[in-house]
């Protein structure tokens, strides 16, 4: 009866656990949404072209790119409490200070900052799930924190929208901003639930090849990188400038273009909880991620073409993010397939990263298009980045299996 009962109160601790951190993985992608769902306010209000005001992503994406792999050092050999609380803190006071700006390249160096605190979500939230979670519950757990994610990114364009068009973009910003910080409070008051174990320093933890360098210079963990880079890419040009190019292509309202955008990043949400029924009953990321992209691309090129009703192009936005949403869990359940115990903080820091750098090059690309006036490639470069992102999921897998299959036998 006793084991029973503390049973349950570790799978209650669990579950607290994962909500906890999922909570704060939906205010870091929110954040990360909340500028691009106001960039034509912002660009208007400094009177800044799209490139300008485009560097706020790129200072962003840069810090958070310089800071994902050793955020995930820290975690690993520390403990990730401090770094998920302190993030949550600093994180939300930025988004606070933005509302402030006199000027875009105030909050270019706010952007940095904030990109910095954001740093430490991914190798964090990994590292306190994979220590306080049970091995039969992982799965589910990386779903619902990739799913809080997205629910982050399809909130924050219906938020920042319905906040705007009561106040003004000043206002909305500190408004989110300060929900971040009460949240930030509660985390830090619970933080008992996001301690878990710490490891040796990196060079004593033996990967399946023998050391912690070689299994992060690995073929499929440098595969993986790339294939976040490049998923990250293709979807900035439709999360970071979507609204943009679809107010150009169809001569929509921002509140319009945005709902069209919260239908790709609500199709993507739905799509990651599908996407956890699928790989835990399909083990191959390669052919999921096969099917997901190419038919998300072919409905990106689609809405390229600019015939499609308003409805129409909201339809297949939400179809292009579900298939998007359906790779997900499979593309996480690879990494920590192949990642030795004690690393998993470096391993998702460093394929995080990838996502930085797709963030870094993605406002340089899609906002030189929208300046030389034309919002069509922003679906067209994003379809053809997806294509490239089946190529890299294909020969991941195929080194995956290769390093797997290396592996001493227990």
């Amino acid at each position: 009866m006793n084991e029973r009962a503390d049973d349950n109160r570790k799978k209650r601790s669990e579950v607290l656990t994962v909500t906890l951190v999922s909570v704060g993985h939906f205010f870091s992608h929110f954040y990360v949404l909340s500028i691009p769902s106001i960039l034509p306010l912002v660009r208007d209000d400094f009177g800044v072209t799209n490139l300008s005001v485009g560097t706020l992503i790129i200072s962003y994406a840069i810090f958070s790119a310089i800071w994902q792999y050793p955020m995930g050092v820290f975690s690993d050999r520390y403990g990730a409490a401090p770094f998920f609380i302190g993030g949550m803190v600093c994180l939300s006071l930025g988004i606070i200070s933005m509302s402030f700006a006199p000027s875009i390249w105030f909050m270019v160096v706010i952007a940095a900052f904030n990109g910095t605190s954001d740093s430490v979500f991914h190798p964090s939230d990994y590292t306190i799930m994979t220590a306080r979670v049970r091995q039969s519950w992982l799965g589910r757990s990386y779903a619902i924190h990739t799913t809080t994610g997205f629910l982050g990114f399809a909130a924050a364009p219906i938020v920042m929208s319905f906040l705007v068009s009561m106040w003004d973009w000043r206002v909305a910003l500190a408004t989110v901003g300060v929900a971040g910080f009460v949240f930030a409070v509660i985390a830090f008051i619970s933080r008992g639930l996001l301690r878990g174990v710490t490891y040796a320093p990196a060079q004593n933890v033996k990967g399946p090849e023998g050391g912690a360098l070689k299994f992060l210079t690995s073929p499929a963990l440098l595969l993986m990188f790339l294939f976040y880079s490049a998923t990250s890419l293709s979807g900035n040009g439709i999360q970071s400038f979507g609204n943009s190019a679809l107010i150009d292509l169809f001569d929509l309202n921002l509140v319009l273009a945005n709902s069209a955008l919260a239908a790709y990043l609500w199709g993507i949400t739905f799509g990651v909880l599908f996407g956890g029924i699928v790989a835990d009953r399909m083990q191959r990321f390669d052919i999921i991620a096969s099917g997901g992209y190419l038919i998300s691309a072919a409905l990106l090129c689609l809405i390229g073409l600019g015939v499609l009703s308003f409805i129409s192009v909201a339809i297949a936005l939400f179809f292009a993010g579900f298939m998007t949403g359906v790779v997900m869990p499979a593309r996480d359940i690879m990494v920590k397939s192949i990642t030795p115990p004690g690393s998993t903080g470096k391993a998702f820091g460093f394929v995080s990263t990838g996502f930085s750098v797709g963030g870094t090059l993605g406002p340089l690309i899609f906002a030189s298009m929208l300046d030389a006036g034309l919002p069509q490639a922003i679906f067209y470069a994003s379809a053809a980045l997806m294509m490239l992102t089946i190529a890299l999921a294909l020969a991941a897998s195929a080194a995956g299996r290769r390093m797997i299959a290396a592996q001493p036998a227990e």
